[in-house]
């Protein structure tokens, strides 16, 4: 340990080189998590359909891409992502790091997501799909009015636990040139000879950030127990 180099992290200079990595940690989870709920849940609709050609490639998209570690995709996509790009987009398509990683991430967690999405329109009752039918809605409507609202709220702490995900596997991002904080804490400790105080001071920053996200989490599925209390309880009175 160096206790000595503790100062470091109080000085304006060294916190402002980590909000740089903070600042693309941010970045990258946000892209990530929009690309990963929308491939998500076009995966999941994908593999609920009736339509062979539509549920058979998604399933085997999802189950290759569980099967892999998400730090060989964010490797491979960022090493090899504008050559994949190149026959489709021209010879001067480029893919930077950042994206590359982006992408490799946001595959991984669609593929995790649109399981969790799957498994929450799969836990509601028969009845729902039963009721739009009898309403005369066809099925992209009861999907959006009927189905995907319902089960949303069911996933909410699965879903948020798998984006609080997100956060921490920015870290890998870094291996392959991105500079987000993990990185600028190896930038830091690598100058300085201070692993242990340089990641303690990471640690700290992520523990907030995923803390703050679970209570977050956490809000709103005691909401949505609190609402469907007070609509069952509706239900009761009026039946009375």
């Amino acid at each position: 340990m160096r206790p000595d180099t503790w100062h470091l992290f109080v000085d304006p200079d060294i916190l402002k080189f980590f909000a740089g990595g903070l600042g693309q940690t941010l970045l990258i989870s946000a892209a990530a998590i929009v690309i990963s709920c929308v491939l998500g849940l076009a995966l999941a609709l994908a593999r609920l359909s009736r339509a062979a050609l539509l549920r058979w490639p998604a399933t085997f998209v999802i189950e290759v891409i569980r099967a892999l570690p998400v730090y060989l995709l964010i490797v491979y996509f960022g090493i090899k992502g504008s050559s994949l790009g190149q026959p489709f987009f021209g010879p001067d398509f480029d893919v930077s790091r950042f994206w590359g990683g982006v992408i490799g991430l946001s595959l991984y967690t669609s593929a995790v997501l649109a399981e969790i999405i799957r498994a929450g329109i799969l836990s509601l009752p028969r009845g729902q799909t039963e009721a739009a039918r009898a309403l005369g809605l066809n099925y992209p409507r009861m999907m959006r009015w009927i189905i995907l609202p319902q089960a949303l709220r069911l996933m909410v702490p699965a879903m948020m636990s798998q984006l609080t995900t997100i956060i921490k596997d920015t870290s890998l991002v870094g291996q392959i040139g991105v500079f987000e904080l993990y990185r600028s804490a190896r930038i830091i400790y690598t100058q300085n000879f201070n692993p242990i105080e340089a990641l303690l001071f990471v640690a700290v920053i992520y523990f907030v950030i995923c803390f703050v996200l679970s209570q977050f989490s956490r809000r709103l599925e005691l909401g949505n127990q609190t609402a469907r209390r007070v609509r069952e309880a509706a239900l009761r009175d009026q039946v009375a």
